[in-house]
């Protein structure tokens, strides 16, 4: 009888996500090498909330290549970007609605994974208002049971070699991904994940230097801040948290410097959206859509935002008809742990007994989550004796130019090393969408487990 109920439980989780088989994907070319699917994962006792994911199957291999999840970051903000406008197969430009395929696609030698996560951000499913309220701790646990019952729906992927992949605020979503993964293979030895490694783009990490608290010094070393207004923050101490008036009026300086400058890389073109989402026929549609909050930047996702919200493409991918329109991020209460950021999980998932590979890029263009405060928490952990240098800061090639700036460490103790810090030269926050091609050699030496 046990085989019996076990087989009838597959049958019906198989039977589920047959259902989300996207059987012809609007303005996509047709005889396409790979499969999509797109649907739901109901987090069990969870008063409703359910991810959103879609899966492309990889072109080369698909029984034998690494099965890889992407998050993007926000907090709140949708995978449909990685997805559709990142290292997808079929992506847009930040302009219009006009799909291509992507040559440097990510899945021409691994499945690629997208979660809308936390529940409640792009078509994901928030379910009680209550779950408005969320923090990491969640968002990881959430993540978590998705990707098992993503596994029970597709077990023909237990035994690829897995990796979990994001960018920006997914420099916290990833690493409490990994380490909740690695807490469950060890209670759960005969299904654990088969978890190699994790990979993190321009991601937050240490609230203490990153982000904001890198801002000043980004900014005054690429020629935006003149001398007055550096050595008043350097002599008054100022940090991104200081209440002291003299530091809030340097930061505020700051920013207004920052005026039609693209935060996100500052040798692009700052360009505002011109698309006016709530006279768009598909926002007027779904009415009851959720007013998103959050900054206004200068790199639009026009294209990608029509896209989502015709009413075929909705069909085609199984979106519950009850959502309101699709917006790339969500004003969720999300309670950030300023105090912890992700940097507290390092020493354990550097530890050589976990297995993990590790890489973490950055495109030294951005001024959101600056290369500067990525390599000063790094080097922190060397000066913490976590890590040590196996081999120095150097050129990586790329067509004959240099593509960035290598760097690998082994974790005290060891002379293996398992973590790796690389630079994308000339290219900001989403560099692997700028830099296309930079950014697939990145990934694919990456899973390949060689130097780039």
């Amino acid at each position: 009888m046990r085989s019996i109920l076990v087989l009838a439980c597959l049958s019906v989780a198989l039977a589920a996500i047959s259902g989300d088989l996207v059987k012809q994907i609007p303005q996509a070319p047709a005889n396409l090498p790979f499969t999509m699917y797109s649907g739901y994962l109901k987090i069990p006792n969870s008063q409703g909330r359910q991810i959103h994911y879609v899966f492309f199957t990889s072109q080369n291999s698909p029984s034998k290549d690494p099965l890889v999840l992407w998050l993007n970051g926000g907090p709140g903000c949708s995978s449909m970007e990685g997805a559709f406008m990142e290292n997808g197969p079929l992506v847009f430009s930040e302009h219009e609605m006009k799909m291509s395929v992507n040559p440097y696609s990510w899945n021409l030698n691994a499945s690629m994974l997208y979660f809308e996560a936390p529940a409640g951000v792009g078509y994901s499913i928030m379910g009680n208002i209550a779950n408005n309220n969320t923090n990491d701790n969640q968002t990881a646990a959430d993540n978590l049971q998705a990707l098992l019952l993503w596994f029970q729906g597709f077990p023909e992927y237990k035994t690829n070699t897995f990796y979990v992949s994001g960018e920006s605020y997914a420099g916290i979503y990833v690493p409490t991904l990994v380490y909740n993964i690695l807490q469950y293979n060890t209670a759960n030895p005969t299904t654990k994940i088969n978890i190699q490694g994790f990979l993190v783009g321009n991601g937050v990490t240490d609230w203490t230097v990153d982000a904001d608290n890198a801002f000043a010094e980004f900014g005054w070393w690429h020629g935006l801040f003149g001398y007055d207004l550096w050595n008043s923050w350097v002599n008054n101490n100022c940090s991104a948290f200081s209440d002291e008036p003299i530091c809030v009026k340097n930061q505020n300086t700051m920013y207004d410097l920052f005026t039609d400058i693209n935060f996100y890389d500052i040798y692009r073109p700052c360009v505002y959206p011109d698309f006016d989402y709530t006279a768009s026929p598909a926002y007027a549609k779904f009415s009851n859509a959720v007013k998103l909050g959050g900054v206004v930047n200068c790199v639009p996702d026009i294209g990608l935002t029509q896209y989502l919200n015709l009413p075929g493409v909705r069909t085609a991918f199984h979106i519950n008809p009850n959502l309101g329109a699709w917006q790339e991020c969500t004003n969720l209460n999300y309670n950030t742990d300023y105090t912890r950021g992700s940097i507290y999980l390092y020493p354990t998932l550097l530890n050589p007994a976990n297995g993990l590979r590790i890489r973490f890029y950055s495109g030294d263009t951005d001024a959101a989550v600056p290369t500067i405060g990525s390599r000063q928490w790094i080097e922190n952990l060397v000066t913490k004796g976590v890590i040590s240098v196996t081999k120095q800061w150097r050129e990586w090639p790329f067509n004959q130019q240099v593509g960035g700036m290598v760097i690998n460490y082994a974790p005290s103790g060891s002379t293996t090393p398992n973590f790796t810090f690389m630079t994308i030269r000339g290219t900001g926050h989403m560099s692997i969408q700028w830099k296309r091609p930079q950014g697939y050699h990145m990934f694919i030496t990456f899973i390949q487990g060689i130097d780039p």
